[in-house]
């Protein structure tokens, strides 16, 4: 296993003895987080599970509260007794474990029991979405991108079975693109509908030129290939503007950064 960049780890279980690498630093003993990278290497043959939270997380504190079904809000899933779905994503979310509560800004969907923490201070708005075939929007964002592909179509299903059919492409270099915002936003969420024919993809993000952290997504499915995907940007980055410039930089000799259609996020203060 190799992240880059800040992350939070829990070793499930390891057959194997595992040798943990954390920057620069060789260490004899698991630690769960690392600010700079970390390298997970088995000394054997054998089964290692990690779950992995990339990025910096901040300590999730406040009153608990249990709950049934649906939840419209903002906070975190401690516990969920059956499988829970976030921010209208087709995906299951993970499920939730000690040190590990699932962050939501708009709504959690489950038939089950829940846990929650809930953040009462914001919330979560849809300020912009263009699809990658459409000319004139990517025009209006001022779109700039080397090495795409051609646009084609894509008839398939998300992971959950729901059928889609859009157009889909990939780019091996930066692309970039203007977002107006609101000013009085605590931070911006990129949501990126995309084929994971190929794994491993990801990708430097940027804010008007300033390293916002790694967008990864891991997972490849050739069968039922569409997928969604967010990456939060954190409010010192957008803190006051009105309009930002973001950037997605894949480097050299990852498989080529997919994308149908970006959605923009905001987090606001509630009035």
């Amino acid at each position: 296993m190799d992240i880059e960049g800040p992350g939070l780890m829990e070793l499930v279980s390891a057959v194997p003895p595992i040798l943990h690498i954390r920057g620069d630093e060789t260490l004899n003993e698991f630690e769960e987080s690392s600010e700079t990278g970390s390298i997970v290497v088995a000394l054997d043959v054998g089964e290692v599970s990690i779950r992995v939270s990339v990025g910096r997380t901040a300590p999730v504190t406040g009153d608990t509260f249990k709950t049934v079904g649906d939840f419209q809000g903002s906070g975190w899933v401690l516990e969920a007794s059956d499988s829970i779905r976030v921010d209208d994503r087709k995906e299951i979310a993970p499920a939730p474990a000690k040190g590990f509560a699932i962050p939501f800004f708009r709504s959690v969907k489950t038939v089950g029991q829940l846990t929650l923490i809930t953040s009462t201070g914001i919330k979560c708005e849809s300020v912009d979405r263009f699809r990658i075939d459409d000319a004139l929007s990517l025009k209006v964002r001022d779109f700039k991108v080397q090495n795409m592909s051609a646009v084609f179509p894509l008839d398939s299903q998300f992971s959950d079975g729901t059928a889609f059919s859009s157009t889909v492409a990939s780019h091996l270099n930066a692309a970039s693109f203007r977002c107006i915002v609101p000013d009085d936003n605590l931070g911006l969420i990129l949501r990126k509908t995309f084929d994971r024919f190929h794994g491993r993809q990801r990708a430097r993000v940027f804010v008007d030129n300033q390293f916002a952290g790694w967008w990864f997504e891991p997972g490849e499915d050739r069968i039922k290939r569409w997928h969604t995907s967010d990456f939060g940007i954190a409010p010192e980055f957008t803190r006051g503007k009105s309009e930002v410039r973001v950037t997605i930089e894949p480097p050299a000799g990852v498989p080529l950064w997919s994308v149908s259609a970006m959605e923009l996020f905001a987090l606001r203060p509630k009035p």
